[in-house]
Order: structure tokens, then sequence, then C-alpha cells
């Protein structure tokens, strides 16, 4: 049993804040927020006086191989940058790969590297549109995070040689999801999901497939929608429809559905995305970086649609810092609304929360008895911390950081503790993906 003790703040959700209470764990989930009685010597022990208990933050998108790719090129837009950015880091690794090389091993490691980050930063959870090696998800396991695998798929658009046989990516998919969806089945941290890169990547054929794949094994979809005017160009062209409304077209929206970005949604799509179990997923750092645009956040929310909150790519970003990431998606919608009242601390934080579990389909995102126990620790005793004011939530949106995050429990277990990892040698892996990296430079 694992007991968070005297809690300065246990931040139940962004509109449910409690002071002074303990938080008691009991196996994956919590069993106990208030006061927990007199100290027992079967108790693991946490003590949270000054700090905040705050629900994991959910990364609802990103692209972990690209934790190899930190520091590249901030003067392209979206297809030259795929182009001239990750187009010749996946190539390399395929390449090797595909010839049996053992060159997996580096997507274990950077599968390492993002999940440490994430962790350090307070995140329990991920969706990760990837190559998809056993050995990426076999790290998951490894570091403790929970995580979503979504199978990147293409036919059409990217280079002849970044292409498998479609018949070759169906079956890697079905055996993805044989393995590995609800994994380990006595303590699920890995789900599966299909992730077209986006439709305009994608054959008819392929999206079709995807659509029934879906629904036979019950998956969710997560895939680039409406990231730039160029795709919602070329789909009007090509489909005479923008890229929503071409995917309600195939029967895909009737499916779970991550719209990644959404930036250029028309208000059409908008309209029809209301009716349909779509989130969208907002990745405000990364637009920044490229250039896209800024994503209709305000128009999505006051249509009642989800939103999420994610990094994206740590090559579009260049973190995997979801604090960063809620500033921004705030900062960003009112300076493009010239409104400070557009959004607000509360709704950012929930996107971050409560917004990425659902679109993840996991029992966490809020701190209450019986929900999964997916928690971080927040220090709250650093001068850019200070505050004369109890409104905790605002205080952690506007002025937390990663570095602040002292303990992550990821389904009732300690994976961060007093800073410092608990299940992997994070200094080991650091120089073997140096060392690795530099072979794919």
């Amino acid at each position: 049993m694992i007991v968070l003790k005297d809690a300065s703040y246990v931040v139940r959700d962004a509109r449910r804040v409690e002071r002074d209470v303990d938080v008691v764990i009991e196996g994956q989930r919590i069993a106990l927020i208030g006061h927990a009685g007199p100290e027992r010597p079967d108790w693991d022990k946490i003590d949270c006086r000054g700090k905040a208990v705050i629900p994991g933050l959910v990364n609802a998108h990103t692209h972990l191989y690209q934790s190899m790719l930190k520091g590249r090129r901030d003067d392209l837009p979206l297809v030259e940058w795929c182009e001239q950015v990750t187009f010749p880091f996946v190539r390399a690794v395929l390449a090797r790969a595909w010839h049996g090389d053992g060159s997996e091993e580096v997507g274990r490691l950077w599968s390492l590297l993002g999940a440490m980050e994430m962790i350090r930063g307070g995140v329990t959870c991920c969706v990760d549109m990837d190559i998809s090696f056993d050995n990426i998800i076999e790290a998951w396991c490894e570091v403790g995070v929970r995580a979503v695998a979504a199978m990147t798929m293409v036919d059409r658009w990217v280079p002849d040689d970044l292409l498998m046989p479609r018949e070759v990516t169906y079956e890697r998919t079905r055996a993805l999801v044989e393995r590995w969806h609800n994994y380990p089945p006595e303590a699920p941290l890995v789900q599966v999901a299909l992730g077209p890169s986006a439709p305009f990547t994608c054959s008819h054929e392929m999206l079709a497939w995807i659509r029934e794949q879906s629904e036979v094994h019950d998956l969710t979809v997560s895939t680039h929608v409406s990231e730039t005017l160029w795709e919602v160009e070329h789909s009007l062209k090509e489909c005479g429809k923008p890229p929503l409304a071409y995917l309600e077209e195939l029967g895909l929206l009737e499916r779970p559905l991550l719209a990644v970005h959404g930036v250029h949604l028309t208000p059409e799509e908008v309209e029809l995305a209301r009716h349909r179990p779509v989130t969208v997923v907002h990745n405000p750092k990364s637009n920044m970086k490229l250039g896209s645009g800024v994503a209709p956040i305000d128009d999505l929310r006051r249509a009642g649609i989800a939103v999420a909150l994610g990094t994206d790519g740590a090559a579009s970003n260049d973190l995997l810092d979801m604090f960063e990431e809620m500033r921004a998606a705030a900062m960003l919608q009112k300076v493009a609304r010239r409104d400070p009242t557009v959004i607000d601390a509360r709704d950012v934080f929930e996107m971050a929360t409560e917004g990425g579990a659902r679109a993840c389909r996991i029992d966490a995102g809020t701190l209450d008895e019986g929900r999964l126990a997916d928690i971080a620790i927040v220090d709250l005793s650093g001068p850019h911390t200070f505050g004369l004011t109890d409104e905790i939530v605002p205080l952690l949106v506007y002025c937390g950081r990663s570095s602040d995050v002292e303990d992550v429990i990821v389904n009732g277990r300690p994976v961060l503790r007093n800073r410092q990892m608990v299940t992997v040698d994070e200094e080991v892996l650091i120089r073997e993906a140096r060392r690795a990296g530099r072979e794919y430079a």
C-alpha cells in the first residue's frame, strides 16, 4: 500500500481541489482520498507536504522516434520538413531493419529516451504514432509508462523506399494487435491503435481496411487531419472534400477517432465532429514551429467537441514537455483571438488530463477512489512557484516546470521517486542511445 501523506493540494481534476489530505493506493487503483489515519509499518509513505498531487498528464500525440532528431531545422514548413528531417532518419532505420541486422535496438532506445523524458515531466500515458517494432513496446513495459501504440500506416505519397507492401503492413498490424493490445492482461499498460499517417498518405483501400479492423478489434484510430492548408487543398483536389469530411465518407468517424492537429477544419467539419466520437488533439508548439497555423480550439470547445493535448514529435517541438504545452495552448488561443477570456488554465489542464485519458480510453485522468493510480507529485518549493494564492491549477499551468515533478506513479507502481528513475538506469541508457544514434546521424 502506498500512502501519499499530508498533500498540501490534491488536484482531483481541473475544478476540484482538496487541501491537506492523504491519497491511499492499493494495487493499481486509488483506494482513498481523505485521512488515512495513524501511520502503519506496512505503508510505503511519500511525504507530500508542500506538494501538489495531480492526475498524471497524458500526451495524446507524439512520435517517439523523433527523440533522436531534436534541434534540427526550424525554417521549414511541414512537407519540406518531412522530406529533409524525418524521412532520412526513417529511411536509415527501415533499411537496416528490413535487412535483419538487429537495428531495431535503436527503437528500444528512442522509446526509453522519450518515456524517461515524459515521466520526468509528470506524463503517465502517451499515444505514440511510430514505426512499430516489438522492442519499442517492450521498452514501455520496462520503464513502466502507459502507452498507446498507433501503428503508422501509409501506402502512398511518401517515397517508395519507405513503403512496405500493403499486405505486409496488414500482416504486421494484425500481429501487433494480437500480441500487444491490452497487454499485459492482468494489469494492462499497452493498447494498440491504428495510425493512418494522414488521409492523403493512404489509399481508399487502406482506409477502408482500417475502418474494418477498427470495428472488428474495437481499436481507436489516430491520424493527422488538416494540419496545413496544403493538406486541405490537396484533399479538395483529390477527393472533392476536406480531410475530415472525406474520413466521414469512408465511415471512419463512426469509430473513436483522434483527429490530430485540426488546424484548418472547416465550420462544416466542426459541425460534423459534434455528432461523432471525434477527439481533436491540439499540438500548439509543433503548429507554431512549423508555421502550420492556430487550431480553432475555442470553436471546438463551444461546439462540445472533445479536445486533448499533445506535444507532437520531438523534432517539431522539440520537447515532450506537457507543462510547456499547457502554457502554449492557453497563450496561443488568447493572442490568436485577441481575447484573454477565450480559454483559461483549467481548460488546458483538463485537456492534458481528463481529455487525454478519455481519448486513450483509460480509467484515469482524475483523482477519484476506484480509478487507476496514474499520479504525479509536483514540488511547489521553488521560487518560480511561489504565489500568494490558493488557485493551484493556474499556478501549475503558468508557473510549473517538468523539473518540479518529484514522483510519478503509473498503474499503482512508482516509476520516478525523489526525481530518480526507479525502473531503469537512466545514465546507462542515455550513453547507449548516444552511441547507437551516431550510426544514424
